[in-house]
């Protein structure tokens, strides 16, 4: 196996499904997001795992995401959030995926896909609460819900919409949108018939914050993966982070007082220093933003990373972990010793969010499964 590699902590994502369940109470279900390939945790796996906690439903981006949990077996409902189209729209009918849908144009793509496959298709349509991007504005609701109504091809599943700020400490903006889609909702469920759509609408964000937007289901996210997704972090409940990025030590140098490190000679030597490569890189998704800004683990002490981040290697000054050699574990997330270093600090070093520091985790890094059995996972 490659010398860098993730480990994947699966009794944290069950622990975290079921720590979810709990607060949100028996009533509303889970709609576990597995989107961008589970965050960079893996996604066939770690829906497994959200499926044996008990989630009922799974979330990802693309029907490409969808139809790769099919091909491995993964039979629970899937609701793609993204929009449908023409190139892949035939693959919800064929492989029962459940489309969201935005607009009539959607709703033609998806019933001309029903009719070729022979099939019915079931839907989620999107309501714009005020983000901006997917999701039928309250003007063309009605028109949107009446049109899906008069296609037999067509079952209204659902109906959802997203915040903007639910981790903002202003919760305002986020208010005005709940408030927005219970306006919105009437009007779509005029349409619908007499079997009554689920209703979601809570990210990580707001299941944590908002306990009255849990409707019939919520989409944990971050918190899923043991993440902040940004709000403070004393509001943060007892999740478990369930991802360690990790690499062998793979050559120990030795260089003088003043010895340049890297591309651009971005540091020097300040002292005759011991440095660690450690073969992993931007390419690895290890943000270059991270160059002389960020601390490794390596003899369970914290040790600073030098020079540039390079496409496929890094340097870290382990001057004062003396014992250290060749083939030695470093911890560049995760914990070792006493120490840890975790997403939430790789994120604020790197000027960036916790889902793009761990979504952008590239497929060149081996993901290590651990607790694959669910023995500890209470």
């Amino acid at each position: 196996m490659r010398s860098a590699y993730l480990e994947i902590d699966l009794d944290a994502i069950r622990y975290n499904t079921r720590r979810t369940q709990e607060m949100i109470g028996a009533s509303t279900r889970q709609a576990s997001i597995v989107k961008a390939n589970a965050y960079g945790h893996g996604a066939v796996p770690v829906s497994r795992a959200c499926l044996q906690a008990g989630a009922p439903m799974l979330c990802v981006a693309i029907a490409e995401e969808a139809v790769a949990l099919r091909e491995a077996g993964i039979a629970a409902p899937v609701l793609v959030l993204g929009p449908p189209s023409p190139d892949e729209v035939d693959l919800y009918a064929e492989h029962d995926i459940i489309s969201t849908v935005s607009c009539i144009e959607h709703a033609e793509m998806l019933v001309a896909a029903a009719k070729r496959r022979g099939i019915g298709v079931k839907l989620h349509i999107k309501v714009d609460s005020g983000m901006g991007r997917h999701g039928v504005s309250a003007n063309a609701a009605g028109e949107l819900a009446a049109f899906i109504a008069a296609q037999p091809e067509l079952t209204v599943d659902g109906i959802f919409s997203h915040f903007s700020s639910a981790c903002s400490t202003d919760l305002s903006t986020s208010n005005l949108q709940l408030a927005t889609f219970n306006e919105i909702l009437p009007t779509i469920m005029a349409h619908v018939g007499d079997d009554k759509p689920d209703l979601h609408i809570a990210n990580s964000g707001a299941i944590v914050r908002m306990p009255d937007t849990r409707f019939d289901y919520v989409r944990p996210g971050a918190i899923l993966y043991g993440l902040n997704p940004g709000f403070d972090d004393s509001l943060m409940p007892e999740f478990r982070p369930a991802l360690a990025l990790k690499a062998r030590v793979a050559i120990v140098r030795h260089i003088e007082k003043g010895a340049p490190v890297g591309y651009s000679c971005a540091w020097r030597a300040e002292r005759e220093t011991t440095l660690a490569v450690l073969s992993i890189g931007y390419a690895d998704g290890y943000s270059r933003q991270l160059s002389n800004n960020a601390d490794v683990l390596v003899g369970g002490r914290r040790c600073p990373l030098v020079g540039m981040v390079s496409m496929d290697a890094i340097t870290v000054d382990i001057t004062d972990v003396p014992d250290a050699k060749l083939g030695d574990e470093a911890v560049l997330i995760g914990a070792q010793g006493g120490e840890r270093i975790t997403v939430e600090e790789t994120a604020r070093r790197a000027g960036t969010i916790v889902q793009d520091i761990v979504a952008r985790l590239s497929d060149r890094l081996p993901r290590v499964l651990l607790g694959e059995t669910g023995d500890g996972d209470s």
